[in-house]
């Protein structure tokens, strides 16, 4: 078996250069560019040719399929491994010490958004194929590397791949868009709106938040001036800006961004927007909601959850919206495999009189520790991190996984970089990234030649 880490070092200039044009494009979901051939936005559609130019580029067969992927073939003949990453990023929200599509270099670590989710570990095993390519270990099997653009809102884009355009299932596939070393198990993700119909008293309007899969970072409120609830939200420190002038009053209620697998790590800025609104102006509607939504994992409102395999569940608030009328806002509600999941949300709905409407919904994903899949990648990781006594890990995330057949997450956020995923400054180490095409070599040969 050969060094991989040491023939990873050889790519490393070609490959640093190639994530950072990537991270360029902003290819954000943009609904006012959908197009013909562009059914997610110009953006990512421009991040999807420009993955498939990097496989013609490496004389691959490549084609982006109707706007929603790139599916990039190498080989001939043989068992298929299949790679799913996606091109698409979330929107940039809070406060960013880099230019979020800059792709700048400091202290050797590439900041940008996209750099870790999923940029950085997409071209790690793309430059991986090229790799084993080069030194002829490419033989008696074949691989497809595939580039969706609707990842972050739901991962339409392989539904459509394989339930549409017909993709060939693989026979073992991973998706490089998780954590190291191996996702075993998910939990099931479902999606919900609350909405409530009625006047909040002096308020005018209020938005916030940027994706439902994220914790909300921020809630602009506009009022009608008042001096007295000026004074309120000064004296008991809540964490906002105040525009106040004769016409309108503008409160930009702060929190801190998180994935919404792990809402515990920010601070929910539509929880303290209700419950400063809801206290001085006596909106009981508003008071409740925050009371139930004040714990992520359920405990206020009776919605609590463990599971053996997938431990605790999870409740995380991410976009709102109130247009004098109509209040909504967005649930995304994780669960292990021990939950009742319409019984656990629907106390969330007793609990605070609103409305809720699922919208969709992503079924769990467990599989057996022992299958060769999971065992072969777990030898390819440990031997390429030098990690002998690592076991596979259970997430709250959904991934491609779900959505790709005998398909498990493999990589690449390491424990001790975990690259700010969905939060600002994303970043990825160039050591890391390196190191990822390495060990993403040595799995794909592993899988390619596995009996």
């Amino acid at each position: 078996m050969p060094n991989f880490d040491k023939l990873a070092k050889a790519y490393e200039l070609g490959a640093v250069k190639a994530l950072q044009n990537f991270i360029r494009i902003n290819s954000v979901y943009d609904e006012t560019t959908i197009g013909e051939g562009a059914p997610y936005g110009l953006g990512v559609k421009k991040a999807l040719e420009y993955f498939a130019k990097m496989g013609s580029n490496f004389g691959w067969k490549s084609k982006v399929i109707d706007g929603y992927c790139t599916e990039i073939t190498v080989g001939e003949e043989g068992p298929l491994v299949g790679i799913y990453g996606h091109s698409d990023v979330v929107p940039v929200s809070g406060k960013w010490n880099f230019k979020p599509f800059g792709a700048e270099i400091k202290d050797g670590v590439i900041y940008g958004r996209g750099a870790c989710d999923d940029k950085g570990p997409l071209l790690a095993a793309l430059y991986a194929v090229k790799l084993l390519q080069d030194e002829g270990m490419l033989k008696g099997y074949r691989v497809k590397i595939v580039s969706g653009g609707d990842e972050e809102r739901g991962s339409s884009c392989l539904h459509y791949y394989f339930n549409e355009y017909k993709g060939e299932a693989p026979r073992f596939g991973f998706t490089p868009d998780a954590n190291w070393p191996l996702i075993y198990a998910e939990k099931g993700i479902q999606y919900y709106d609350a909405h409530y119909e009625g006047e909040l008293g002096p308020v005018i309007a209020m938005n916030g938040g940027v994706v439902r899969n994220a914790v909300c970072d921020y809630v602009l409120v506009t009022l009608k001036p008042d001096s007295k609830f000026v004074k309120y939200l000064k004296e008991k420190a809540i964490k906002c800006e105040i525009t106040d002038n004769s016409a309108l009053l503008m409160v930009r209620f702060s929190g801190k961004t998180a994935h919404a697998s792990t809402p515990e790590l920010g601070e929910n800025a539509m929880v303290s927007c209700f419950e400063a609104l809801g206290d001085f102006y006596k909106l009981e509607v508003l008071s409740k909601a925050a009371k139930a939504m004040k714990d992520c994992h359920g405990k206020s409102f009776g919605g609590y959850n463990m599971s053996k395999e997938l431990g605790e569940a999870t409740y995380n608030y991410g976009i709102v919206n109130y247009d004098g009328k109509n209040l909504n806002f967005t649930i995304d509600f994780r669960f292990g495999e021990e939950a009742k999941p319409e019984e656990l949300i629907a106390k969330f709905g007793e609990a605070t009189g609103l409305e809720l409407t699922k919208k969709s919904e992503s079924k769990m994903l467990i599989y057996d520790k022992k299958s060769t899949l999971v065992s072969t990648l777990m030898k390819a990781y440990k031997k390429g991190a030098h990690k002998l006594f690592a076991k596979p890990l259970a997430i709250g995330g959904g991934t491609y996984a779900k959505e790709a057949p005998n398909t498990v997450a493999f990589g690449a956020e390491w424990p001790k970089h975990p690259g700010n995923m969905h939060s600002p400054d994303e970043y990825i180490y160039i050591e890391d990234f390196i190191k990822d095409i390495a060990i993403y070599a040595r799995a794909i040969y592993a899988l390619g030649t596995a009996k």
